[in-house]
């Protein structure tokens, strides 16, 4: 359950969760993220209404979702997000590889030859955070990227937050201007949060 927190103290939270992802083996979060991509794999072909999947590159800490692209078949179209000022859009790519190192180093894609999609066509929006709740609660970075496009996508889509199980916490801090998941992806598996 999310709770109306100080920003400093959403701050001393980041700073603990990086440092507590940093120490987890990359062996590790390798396995963890295999096994989530092989579940969300699943659930997405159980879920035959899903086209277009909004997904991201990882950081190295992050769950590295790149196996469920190359793993699904043809039917499914793969967006990546693209920060430009303080926008995130998402435009189509074929596959990862096509993408590109950009701001904050993280790969993204090609504006001139990835289109873009538009918030409204996206079935499923793949979530990266610092932490999430079972309630549906996400801590970003910190820059609200994913706050100020989530609310443009339309009422049918699922929002799910990707992490791994040491992310998800009983209680977050919260702000007027979080959105909330309606899914939770871990390697232990994906179930719907309170807000779904």
């Amino acid at each position: 359950m999310a709770n109306k927190r100080s920003i400093p103290e959403k701050e001393e939270l980041r700073i603990k969760i990086r440092r507590s992802l940093a120490e987890t083996d990359k062996k590790d979060r390798r396995d963890w993220s295999s096994l989530l991509c092989s579940k969300l794999s699943t659930w997405i072909s159980l879920n035959r209404g899903i086209e277009v999947i909004a997904t991201y590159a990882s950081l190295e800490n992050e769950v590295d979702l790149s196996a469920l692209h190359t793993s699904l078949p043809g039917q499914h179209r793969f967006a990546y997000p693209l920060v430009s000022g303080s926008t995130l859009s998402f435009h189509m790519v074929q596959h990862p590889n096509e993408l590109k190192h950009g701001k904050f180093n993280i790969p993204e894609p090609d504006p001139k030859i990835h289109p873009s999609v538009s918030p409204e066509e996206i079935d499923l929006c793949l979530c990266p955070g610092l932490a999430f709740t079972l309630g549906g609660a996400r801590l970003g970075r910190g820059k609200a990227y994913y706050d100020s496009t989530l609310p443009l996508l339309n009422r049918k889509s699922f929002r799910m937050g990707v992490a791994f199980d040491l992310q998800v916490h009983g209680d977050l801090p919260a702000e007027a201007h979080d959105i909330s998941m309606t899914h939770l992806a871990t390697p232990r598996g994906i179930r719907p949060t309170q807000e779904y």
